[in-house]
């Protein structure tokens, strides 16, 4: 019988010690596979129940958090993609809905839509009425944008002369309408704290404070489509393609992002910006472009990620969301469908369902270019929200 000295074990076939560190660890356990029915295999819609198990089961056994990751976010694209329960809500309102948005305010949920006709509507989760009327922020122009924060919202109106309306939900039925002399053609907006960034024409505008009121003009030589604020920076997407970058704390000077780009392509419009990280932007073309940039290289003009298959050639306006968790991006075509990509890969969510497309949300074709859109977490789980005309779509995503 051997001796056991501590750290050491004895190996009898070569009669001698070894150190333990260098024993062989015990295979782990190899997963057992998960027997599939053959009714389960003929079902109507075997290919996608077949594709959502091997990711379900890729799930359980993978050992690296890279690999779960990346099985889990498979399932969720083919639950997505599969989508079939789609609810649609006439809304009572004066014109075309052009914009909307929803908020979350001390657990009550509140929604807002803006027409072609410059009517702001509001509904309450708490209230029985869909949608009331609340303010015209200017007759004929059309509420351009709505932009939510804590607890207040923001509405813009696009024309001859600017006008914001300030909704404050902690003061029942309190709206101010503010006029900004000098300025027309209020494009966008982005709300975030006290600050407020507008996009006009020929430039941005910052107020750091809405209610002090205080106006700094951002000279951008171009109608800017779109605005987004990130801590201290300001981005403005213009008419002329270029991407404009500005500090808050030194003034009115912007940078001009990733103008590499140009070096072989015809320039396109901006329409959209939406920061995915610190260093992350996607952003949207009017020749269809729609990908994401590295700002960590300003002059750097090779995209990250593209987004294949969205299709626009001359429209100003078309719906564009990211969910919470910036995963999965959706985004309205000129030829009025919506296309689901994961932000991630870049892979459009295709259904491998056999259902009829007028079931298929990311299949049908819309009576219209739908202009509006955004992801929200409801108690059933993520809705996509799409307004065209006067009908406002209620996808359940991954619910059929």
């Amino acid at each position: 019988m051997p001796v056991e000295l501590p750290g050491f074990y004895f190996d009898t076939s070569r009669n001698r010690y070894f150190p333990l560190s260098s024993k062989l660890k015990d295979p782990l356990p190899q997963p057992v596979p998960v027997p599939i029915s053959d009714d389960y295999l003929i079902h109507s819609r075997k290919r996608r129940r077949i594709s959502s198990w091997h990711s379900n089961e890729t799930t359980r056994t993978s050992h690296s958090i890279g690999e779960r990751y990346q099985a889990s976010h498979d399932f969720v694209c083919s639950q997505y993609a599969n989508t079939t329960r789609v609810l649609e809500k006439k809304v009572p309102v004066f014109g075309r809905i052009k914009s909307f948005s929803s908020m979350t305010l001390d657990g009550n949920t509140h929604r807002f839509i803006g027409d072609s006709r410059g009517w702001l509507y509001s509904s309450a989760e708490s209230e029985s009425v869909l949608f009331r009327a609340d303010v015209n922020l200017q007759p004929e122009s059309e509420v351009s944008s709505i932009s939510t924060y804590g607890a207040r919202c923001i509405a813009t109106s696009f024309g001859p002369s600017a006008k914001i309306a300030v909704q404050d939900l902690n003061m029942t039925g309190r709206i101010s309408l503010l006029s900004l002399t000098g300025l027309h053609d209020i494009w966008s907006s982005h709300f975030e704290e006290a600050s407020l960034v507008l996009g006009v024409s020929t430039k941005a505008v910052y107020m750091s404070d809405i209610d002090a009121f205080a106006v700094q003009h951002l000279e951008t030589q171009s109608d800017v489509f779109a605005v987004r604020q990130h801590g201290t920076v300001i981005f403005a997407g213009c008419r002329n393609g270029n991407i404009m970058q500005f500090d808050k704390r030194l003034g009115k000077r912007g940078q001009k992002l990733h103008t590499n780009r140009f070096s072989k392509q015809q320039r396109t419009s901006v329409l959209h910006l939406e920061m995915l990280t610190d260093w992350q932007v996607l952003t949207s073309y009017m020749n269809g472009g729609l990908m994401t940039f590295d700002l960590r290289f300003t002059r750097e003009g090779s995209p990250l990620v593209q987004y294949h298959g969205h299709h626009n050639t001359y429209t100003q306006r078309l719906g564009i969301a990211i969910d919470p968790s910036h995963e999965f991006l959706f985004a309205a075509g000129e030829d009025r469908r919506i296309r689901a990509w994961s932000v991630h890969t870049g892979r459009p969510l295709i259904s491998s369902s056999s259902h009829d497309d007028m079931d298929d949300p990311f299949n049908r074709v819309f009576p219209g270019v739908v202009e509006t859109m955004q992801v929200t977490a409801e108690r059933e789980g993520l809705c996509l929200w799409a307004g065209h005309d006067q009908t406002l779509y209620q996808i359940y995503l991954g619910q059929q």
